[in-house]
Order: C-alpha cells, then structure tokens, then sequence
C-alpha cells in the first residue's frame, strides 16, 4: 500500500478512535441531572458521534471490501464487527436500553454506507435482495 493510502487509513482509524472516546463519554453521563435543553444537545452530540464512527468503520470496511470483491450482502455483514467495541460501550455505560438502539443504528448505517462505498452504481433495492445462486453449468 502507498504512503498516502496508509496515511488515509490511519486518519480513518484514528476518527473512529475519537469518535468511540466521544460516545463512550456521553453515554457516561448521568443525563437527568441537565436542563432539557441540554440533554436536547447530548442527544446531538450522541447522533453526530455515532454517525462519526459509522461513516469511518464503513470506510475502513470499504477498502478491505474491495480488495477482496465482497458483494453488497457481505458489505452488509461485516458491519456486525461494530458490535465488539459497541458492546465494550454498552456495558461500560450501564445498563441502558437507549444505547442498544445507538448500537443498532450504528451498525444498519455502517452496512448501508460500507454498501455505497463499494458498489456506487447499486440501486437501493437491489442492496436488500440476495446474491445469485451458484450454478453447476454458468450461462
């Protein structure tokens, strides 16, 4: 790989880094203790966050994805690698129902956009249909 390519790489993972440091950080709040208006900025701190770090674990799966030729469906399950450090959130943060749905949401967008990263031309409904079957006899 180039310098430039490892240069990238390494930006990507170390967004994600910040990114996980951010949520873990706003997901140990204790959130009743604020005003409305400030949880109503938690929450967007939390969103921008998770968004964050979908878009960087999509980009890292993307160039692994296309290195090996994945197809949208595998693009679509690798993003279940987003559960291992979301899990380390979850239990880090207590037992809150709310970061089960953040961990959901993460790992649907970074299928989603590891999808797009990959195959830019794929319509959207054909990101959700199965891959052909194998043949014995290929056309």
């Amino acid at each position: 790989m180039a310098k430039s390519g490892l240069m990238r790489l390494a930006g990507w993972i170390v967004g994600l880094l910040i990114s996980y440091g951010a949520c873990f950080g706003i997901l140990a709040l204790f959130i009743p203790t604020f005003s409305l208006a400030s949880r109503l900025g938690l929450i967007c701190a939390l969103i921008c966050s998770v968004g964050a770090s979908a878009f960087f674990w999509a980009r890292i799966l993307a160039t692994v994805a296309k290195k090996r030729g994945w197809s949208p469906l595998n693009c679509r399950r690798a993003s279940l690698l987003v559960i291992f450090p979301g899990t380390i959130l979850f239990l880090a943060g207590g037992p809150v129902v709310g970061t089960i749905n953040v961990l959901i949401q993460e790992l649907f967008w970074t299928g989603f956009l590891c999808t797009r990263f990959t195959h830019p031309n794929l319509t959207f409904s054909a990101q959700f249909e199965t891959d052909a079957p194998i043949m014995l006899f290929p056309k």
